[in-house]
């Protein structure tokens, strides 16, 4: 172990990028759906040591950018999976959702990384911490710019911890990411030996209070609501053939059950793949098989504006009564690229790729968040329509906070992959931030109901058919980050910071400063 940090240092020429991209791939174990986080202490440190290793400005640049290739090709495969759903129209597209696009991810971030921490690579203590403050920097950034994709940010990693995972009602997700990224860093720091007791007593600390946290064992109370998710684990071929339509349809209302007691039924993410207000009949239907005095908040195509010059469509859905009552609706307001619209549409079409998206439509989006109360009937919820849920501080309307969470999506296109697995433990990470409890309906899996905690209570798993119906987990006050948000993420990263000067020999700091 002591000869590591020079073997990496020291590596050149191919092996140096070689091995930055099988040590990215590495950190991808300690991501769902394995989770094993002891990774992290091969995969940071050791990422840590090429940069330090760079001679120039040019080998950490492409260090970080084989680290993050390595990163995002092998964590970010299933969204290639889509494709298969229709391989033959859409084969040409996977050389770039595959390499190309994970590529380009850790083009913009990662390789900035080592290149920013640079001119402290002599002094390792000091560049340990200020790489790690850069890294959790430049992963909050790639949650926020060109609308965002805070998707497998190392803080996740602690699926199988949950106690660690706590700490994020107070510093929030891309806080616990830069704790993670300091503990995982400890075989990076020799010296001085009281630093790394400080991290190692950090780890204790936070791991203490989330026991501390989820001791109080509450049962549910009995008057809270009893929701019921409906699970179709319908086939993406099958969802939206027209000659499937009525039988997908027939599906979710006889999962619905309307002869055994339900409050609420949540049905995922389109599930209904018409407009209910221009197809009253459909509405009628599903009204007429919820259980009797329930609300169904369903998963719907909506259509909006001229519908017979210039429709809009949304990926949204509508809250129906059982006498058939539409009482509020909703359109997703943060649409996936390349998925639900196209960016930059008109200087792609003067592409070679112009032909291939000229049959995608964009669809519209709606304002968000939003909380819908829907006159006291049920408690006030935020809806959060597939990846909405990804976004830390994005999911609530603060001037009117909910009293709970609901999740619809539509993995289906995605498998049995790791996509699935990922996405559940994000939207898990939300509930914790918030204090919130959340409802996830999911066509294929994974349905999910979680307390304020994080804290599993009802669950179907991944390809399951069926329905589950359970009481809706009891809201938290506002935790500390509902209410501040980043800032005590930015307060970890300005103290990292400055313990990182603190360890730079004063006549560097002169020699920058000057």
């Amino acid at each position: 172990m002591k000869h590591l940090p020079d073997h990496f240092r020291a590596c050149t020429g191919r092996r140096r990028y070689a091995y930055a991209f099988a040590l990215g791939g590495t950190l991808t174990l300690t991501m769902p759906p394995i989770g094993f986080f002891i990774a992290a202490l091969i995969s940071v440190p050791g990422f840590i040591w090429l940069a330090q290793g760079a001679e120039t400005k040019r080998q950490s640049f492409l260090t970080g950018w084989a680290y993050g290739g390595g990163y995002f090709i092998t964590g970010l495969y299933w969204i290639s999976a889509a494709l298969f759903v229709d391989i033959a129209q859409w084969g040409w597209v996977l050389p770039l959702s595959l390499i190309v696009g994970p590529a380009l991810l850790a083009l913009m971030f990662y390789s900035f990384i080592p290149l920013l921490a640079h001119h402290w690579r002599h002094h390792h203590t000091a560049h340990t911490l200020l790489f790690c403050t850069i890294w959790a920097a430049i992963e909050w950034l790639r949650g926020h710019i060109l609308t965002g994709f805070p998707w497998n940010l190392p803080g996740y990693m602690w699926q199988h911890v949950l106690p660690v995972a706590q700490i994020t009602a107070v510093v929030g997700i891309y806080g616990l990411t830069l704790l993670t990224l300091l503990w995982a860093a400890v075989p990076a720091l020799w010296s001085p030996r009281r630093l790394r007791l400080v991290m190692i007593a950090s780890f204790i600390a936070v791991l203490s209070f989330g026991f501390i946290r989820l001791l109080p064992i509450t049962a549910v109370a009995s008057d809270q609501p009893l929701v019921r998710i409906v699970q179709g684990n319908l086939p993406q071929t099958a969802k939206w053939d027209k000659e499937e339509q009525a039988r997908n349809l027939a599906l979710h209302t006889e999962l619905s059950d309307r002869t055994t007691p339900a409050d609420i039924v949540v049905w995922p993410e389109t599930a209904v793949t018409q407009d209910m207000i221009l197809s009253p009949d459909t509405a009628r239907f599903i009204a007429s098989q919820l259980p009797p005095g329930s609300v169904g908040i369903l998963g719907s195509l909506r259509v909006t504006g001229d519908i017979q010059v210039n429709p809009a469509f949304h990926n949204g859905l509508y809250v129906l009564d059982s006498d058939g009552r539409v009482l509020d609706s909703y359109d997703k307001f943060h649409l996936v690229p390349f998925g639900e619209y196209i960016p930059f549409r008109r200087y792609l079409n003067m592409t070679p790729i112009a032909a291939g998206i000229s049959g995608i439509g964009d669809f519209t989006p709606g304002p968000g968040p939003r909380t819908l109360a829907l006159d006291g009937r049920i408690p006030p919820f935020s809806p959060l329509i597939c990846y909405e849920v990804i976004f830390p501080g994005n999911v609530t309307d603060k001037a009117n906070r909910p009293a709970w969470l609901v999740n619809f999506t539509n993995d289906a296109w995605y498998g049995r992959s790791a996509g699935p697995y990922q996405h559940v433990e994000i939207s898990r990470i939300r509930a914790i931030e918030e204090g919130l409890p959340l409802v996830r309906a999911a066509n294929t899996g994974i349905s999910i109901v979680v307390d304020a905690y994080g804290r599993t209570t009802a669950q179907l798993g991944l390809n399951e058919r069926g329905a589950l119906t359970t009481r809706l987990p009891d809201a938290l006050p506002p935790t500390l980050y509902a209410r501040w948000g980043d800032t005590p993420f930015a307060v970890l990263l300005l103290l990292t910071l400055l313990i990182a000067r603190r360890f730079r020999p004063r006549k560097q700091i002169s020699t920058l400063q000057s």
